[in-house]
């Protein structure tokens, strides 16, 4: 609730032009089933029309050329495992009032998909992932960031239950 309220002060406006240029970024990290996306979604209900969404998950480096073997030892907690410089360039364009082709990323196979998904800008730009304030270029781009304290117990089980369903 206390995120709303500073989200609040400042003022976000719908423009007229679809494509207004983000006005607030909004960083949402901790570790991994910690509740970022819940919180995503709750910013996204409170402020509807407003909020453009972009997960650092998109930007996991495209791996289908490895072997299976290799893909099983990949560290996805690594900054090495995501492609961060790309996704700066893309939130720049965003900034400039661009839409983007954010990545989709399949965990299955652990390979990006040849199609994306097209995100708008909005006055209020949501980034989630669990690596984001640990990233120097990422924290420069942010107005406010949030970071979500879990137990690690609680954490294990909605990953599991996350990936179980979601994550196939």
């Amino acid at each position: 609730a206390r995120i709303l309220t500073i989200l609040e002060g400042y003022n976000l406006r719908v423009a007229a032009n679809p494509t207004a240029k983000p006005q607030v970024v909004l960083g949402i990290a901790g570790g991994s089933g910690s509740g970022k996306s819940w919180l995503a979604r709750a910013v996204e209900t409170a402020f509807p029309g407003r909020v453009a969404t972009v997960c650092h998950d998109w930007w996991y480096r495209h791996n289908a050329g490895r072997s299976e073997k290799r893909r099983r030892r990949l560290n996805f907690d690594h900054p090495r495992a995501l492609e961060t410089p790309l996704m700066c360039r893309q939130l720049d364009r965003m900034h400039a009032g661009e839409t983007i082709d954010a990545p989709i990323y399949d965990y299955a196979t652990h390979a990006r998909l040849r199609k994306t998904r097209l995100v708008s800008p909005r006055p209020l730009v949501l980034l989630d992932g669990i690596l984001i304030l640990a990233e120097p270029a990422l924290r420069e781009r942010l107005t406010v960031s949030v970071f979500i304290d879990a137990p690690d117990d609680v954490r294990l089980v909605r990953r599991v239950r996350r990936d179980t369903l979601e994550r196939r």
